[in-house]
């Protein structure tokens, strides 16, 4: 059985540092990092088809030398030059949360408009959520989440056994 007990760790509610490009300036718990073949583009395909906007843009000679993203509060991405070939798809995922179901097809039609990225998705979790998966250009694979409609059985299912319960 897995221990479900939470390991103690403070909690982070940042304060609101100040504000540059139009968002709030906090220390970040944490944050994605992407290495792009090519920065202008990578990034301008996260603002286009994922609707992140451009917090910071660190100057670097003929591209940047970093394009700091946001897309709402902690869902940062950072797009720096890669070096030399980048690897061939990467086995980690990064999943934001979008908000509801809906929100997700939102996104969903918006990167199938854009005839943009690798597309898996949306579709319903057992655990009652609607997931869809965009690979960006550069091979990187991002989750985005939203709450489903309503629980399912596999759902009602799972948390039975999360709360020990004979399934």
């Amino acid at each position: 059985m897995i221990d479900m007990t939470p390991p103690t760790q403070p909690q982070i509610d940042p304060p609101h540092l100040a504000d540059h490009g139009g968002y709030p300036v906090y220390p970040m718990p944490a944050f994605v990092t992407v290495a792009a073949t090519d920065v202008n583009r990578t990034s301008q395909w996260f603002r286009d088809v994922l609707g992140f906007g451009v917090m910071f843009v660190a100057p670097g000679g003929d591209s940047p030398s970093m394009v700091h993203l946001r897309r709402a509060k902690y869902q940062d991405v950072m797009i720096v030059p890669g070096f030399g070939d980048p690897a061939p798809g990467s086995t980690l995922t990064v999943t934001f949360q979008v908000g509801e179901a809906a929100d997700v097809d939102a996104l969903a039609a918006r990167v199938a408009a854009a005839e943009a990225g690798n597309l898996d998705g949306p579709h319903d979790t057992p655990w009652n959520t609607r997931d869809l998966a965009v690979t960006d250009p550069d091979g990187n694979r991002f989750t985005f989440t939203g709450r489903g409609i309503q629980p399912t059985e596999e759902f009602d299912v799972a948390i039975r056994r999360l709360s020990g319960e004979e399934v």
